[in-house]
């Protein structure tokens, strides 16, 4: 029986075209493009790690009106994939895949961690019916779900379809998008400040894709306001977000995958063993249920003021990354069926941006900073903490000319230090309480701009990991590309105490599992990821 929440977005979005259409019966021909693409990847020590092969198809078609809205398009983004790595490397990735220990894709064997907690189990759905029963609504994916991860109970083949429409109100103009769609806050790589709204598939490539590719498309109603230029600004506009989608978490990836950021997903679907029983690490998710107040929403206020461009921003919505709650009597007595339940709490964000154009260093500095309300760390003597934090990223965008380098097209340098601060930090807390993590491309364009060589770096400061991800690309012609490169990793190294652990007679002894995954981080727990990647597509 399909979901009603599902039924009535559609409707929703039926009713919208529905009254949309009959303004005029003269539309416009659909513009559509769209390509199909191969990606080939083979991890060290490993094997093949993906064989995604993608098709996507985005199309415009224009609406004639007659009545006081214009510029009236429906606008929708298609996607189909199919990841063959399920079928070609069973054995390493899938429901058959079976792992030594938990963490073995990142550390070594040891400790009392690795005696207590058992492997995680690949695809709970396929395998373990009460951890299936737990990660219900969450990690609960099948073995088709992970071969064809668009096609699920959300409708993921669906990236965006809206209506877009414009009206005048006086000297000013609204325009309303309506439908499933990313709402982009900010201009960052890799990681994100202000860039909030959507949440993000971390199972198809970690940290490394396109964030246009890994947002996670909601139903969301957006205006804008555009009130031009006063006496003050060279422009001004105010919009309005509403997320009316149920809510939806960041997917970290399902024990199994490829790619499962911090290696969360094993570590969701393992058990502690004690000489009772296994008991599952997870009790239960407690996803937020559908409600009028359980919708998200935000407010951004954006001007333009000589070479600046700046916003102010607020949002209202549910934290993406889960927090898990320790069930048990004390840090050191586990609840019988089950060690943690997950949750996904209210939080408020306050934060704005800045863009520059300085003259002097022929460059663009980027600005974003936030403060947030209701967060939640994972800690070890009480499970967790809510605390306010700071974030913020400052960036440098710069093109420049360098003719030793073989080519008068100016090269693209791009600089980010993200800076995160936990405001009410505890020692047994594995997050750092001030951490930084830097990133650089440096971006070369040749053979008019149709070869283009690239390395891209980010260093985790407190984690001591570092990524290199070095690459090129080949424009063949108006349809076809490819792309070649490496991504390479280092570090993982630091342990943190686990207080549990005194049930295997280490107390105060460092461990790896679990809490370790937090302060080492996505690069540091992706540390025996390295990979060779090559890249195929056709454009049409």
């Amino acid at each position: 029986m399909p979901d009603m929440t599902s039924v009535k977005r559609s409707l929703v979005a039926a009713a919208v075209v529905a009254a949309v259409m009959p303004l005029n019966a003269n539309s416009a021909e659909t513009q559509w493009s769209g390509f199909a693409e191969n990606a080939t990847y083979h991890r060290d020590g490993v094997g093949l790690s993906k064989f995604r092969n993608t098709v996507q198809a985005e199309f415009l078609k224009p609406i004639e009106t007659t009545g006081r809205w214009y510029g009236v398009s429906l606008n929708g983004v298609i996607r189909a994939t199919y990841d063959g790595v399920y079928d070609l490397n069973d054995k390493e990735f899938g429901k058959d895949a079976r792992h030594e220990y938990l963490g073995e894709n990142w550390h070594e064997n040891g400790g009392a961690s690795s005696l207590l907690l058992s492997p995680g189990v690949s695809v709970p759905c396929e395998n373990d019916p009460l951890l299936c029963r737990n990660l219900d609504g969450y990690m609960d994916h099948d073995a088709d779900d992970l071969r064809y991860p668009d096609f699920n109970d959300q409708m993921d083949f669906i990236r965006e379809l809206y209506i877009d429409a414009t009206t005048d109100i006086g000297d000013d103009q609204l325009t309303v998008r309506l439908g499933k769609q990313q709402i982009i806050w900010g201009r960052t790589d890799l990681f994100r400040v202000l860039d909030v709204i959507n949440p993000v598939d971390y199972s198809r490539h970690n940290i490394y894709d396109e964030l246009e590719d890994i947002r996670i498309p909601q139903w969301m109603l957006s205006a804008e306001w555009r009130m031009g230029a006063n006496s003050v600004f060279d422009d001004m506009n105010l919009q309005v977000v509403w997320n009316f989608d149920k809510f939806r978490p960041n997917n970290l990836g399902t024990c199994g995958e490829p790619y499962r950021i911090l290696d969360a997903g094993c570590f969701f679907s393992a058990y502690l063993q004690t000489p009772g029983g296994n008991i599952p690490v997870i009790h239960d998710v407690m996803l937020p249920e559908w409600s009028l107040q359980n919708t998200q929403g935000g407010l951004k206020w954006e001007g333009v003021y000589g070479d600046a461009t700046f916003s102010v921003n607020a949002l209202r919505y549910f934290q993406q990354l889960p927090s898990i709650h320790w069930r048990g009597p004390n840090p050191a007595t586990p609840a019988g069926d089950g060690l943690f339940d997950i949750h996904f709490p209210r939080v408020n964000l306050f934060g704005g941006s800045i863009d520059y154009y300085h003259m002097g260093t022929d460059a663009t500095w980027r600005l974003e900073a936030t403060y947030t309300q209701g967060e939640e760390f994972a800690r070890d003597l009480n499970g967790y903490k809510e605390t306010d934090v700071t974030r913020y990223v400052l960036g440098l965008d710069k093109n420049l000319i360098i003719p030793a380098l073989g080519t008068y097209s100016a090269f693209l340098i791009s600089a980010q230090l993200f800076g995160q601060q936990i405001m009410d930090h505890e020692d047994d807390m594995p997050d750092a309480k001030d951490n930084i993590t830097g990133t650089l491309l440096f971006k070369g364009f040749y053979m008019n701009n149709r070869l283009s060589p690239q390395i891209i770096i980010a260093h985790d400061s407190k984690a001591a990991a570092t990524v290199y991800a070095p690459s090129i690309s080949y424009q063949a012609d108006n349809h076809w590309s490819i792309n070649f490169g490496f991504n390479i990793k280092e570090g993982g190294k630091k342990k943190f105490g686990w207080s549990a652990s005194a049930l295997a007679g280490e107390a105060g002894v460092p461990q790896w599992e679990p809490l370790a995954r937090f302060a080492n981080g996505p690069i540091g727990v992706a540390n025996q990821e390295d990979e060779v990647q090559l890249t195929i597509r056709y454009g049409f």
